[in-house]
């Protein structure tokens, strides 16, 4: 099972804060066997300029459109505490709910129980 990690990133350059918090995460699910998609360090960035220049749009818009190509191949998703804060995330918790993939939330009361 492969799950995607959804959060803020707010940052075409990652923060040390950011990297940390995604790489939790994937430690987190990973101890679960999990297969994990985490987009801070998916090597995506750099296709993502390319197409922005060769489409004459920007990063976002092209990040944003591979890093929801990923989310298709995923069978679950994982949305961090601070996701309400992200377009970007709210985006990919609309676009998993329309997949019908099980949504997991990272503050979850019972998280051992939503993994299973």
């Amino acid at each position: 099972m492969k799950v995607y990690i959804s959060g803020k990133i707010g940052e075409e350059v990652l923060s040390a804060a950011t990297r940390e918090k995604f790489a939790k995460a994937e430690a987190y699910l990973r101890e679960w066997d999990f297969d994990v998609f985490n987009p801070t360090t998916s090597g995506l960035g750099k296709l993502a300029d390319e197409r922005a220049v060769q489409n004459g749009t920007d990063f976002y818009t092209e990040i944003m459109k591979l890093d929801l190509e990923q989310l298709q191949g995923c069978d679950a998703i994982y949305m961090l505490s601070d996701w309400k804060d992200s377009p970007g995330a709210r985006r990919e918790l609309a676009e998993a709910s329309k997949l019908g993939l099980p949504i997991w939330y990272e503050d979850s009361k019972n998280v051992y129980g939503d993994l299973q």
